[in-house]
């Protein structure tokens, strides 16, 4: 393979990523043989695995040489999510205005139960907030 075919893991897009560790997982392909294919490179230098990790389809700690395979890959990275990024500022002003009107009632749902508690226990004359030393 000559020089003009060759690409460094940076310019390979996150869906050549995800599709690269996709075949990877399948076990058709060893990383050395899919490094290959789409940098033409020989060696990937635990990129594969960075990738993994990044996207979610493993989990552990890299020191420890730990890891497992996770069940639903990219389950908590929204940031790769683009419909969500690509909202309009109008709507996402509307959002945080209805975000704050919910997180004002249930404030005052917690002022109203903590009152309801507090005359609770004045009026039965028992204790009925857990105390701090009980097991």
């Amino acid at each position: 393979m000559d020089k003009t075919n060759i690409r460094t893991g940076g310019s390979i897009s996150w869906a050549e990523r995800e599709e690269m560790i996709k075949e990877y997982l399948s076990g058709c392909y060893s990383k050395i043989e899919l490094w290959k294919k789409y940098t033409g490179q020989t060696e990937e230098h635990g990129q594969l695995l960075n990738w993994m990790r990044k996207l979610g389809y493993i989990q552990g700690d890299p020191k420890l040489k730990q890891t497992k395979l996770v069940s639903s890959p990219r389950q908590q990275f929204t940031i790769l999510d683009k419909p969500e990024n690509d909202k309009d500022p109008v709507e996402l002003q509307k959002k945080i205005k209805e975000l704050e009107k919910q997180l004002e009632v249930a404030q005052l749902k917690v002022e109203g139960y903590e009152l309801m508690i507090d005359i609770a226990e004045k009026e039965l004359k028992i204790p009925i907030r857990k105390k701090s030393d009980t097991k």
